[in-house]
């Protein structure tokens, strides 16, 4: 049952949500598009937020 669980919540979150629809609008040839000044933040946000999430995974294990 916990892997049932673990297995819902990792699915059901907001990131993976957000790529399996990006895919299925690519395989639906759909018209969406994200402007490019979204697209330059979104990209050093998320550049960001790995670096600090491995900086702080690392500093645990140094």
């Amino acid at each position: 049952m916990q892997f049932l669980d673990l297995l819902s919540q990792n699915l059901l979150s907001p990131g993976i949500l957000f790529f399996a629809m990006g895919i299925i609008a690519g395989f639906l040839k759909s018209d969406l598009e994200i402007p490019n000044s979204i697209s330059r933040y979104l990209s050093i946000y998320l550049m960001m937020a790995i670096g600090f999430k491995g900086g702080g995974s690392d500093c645990q294990y140094a």
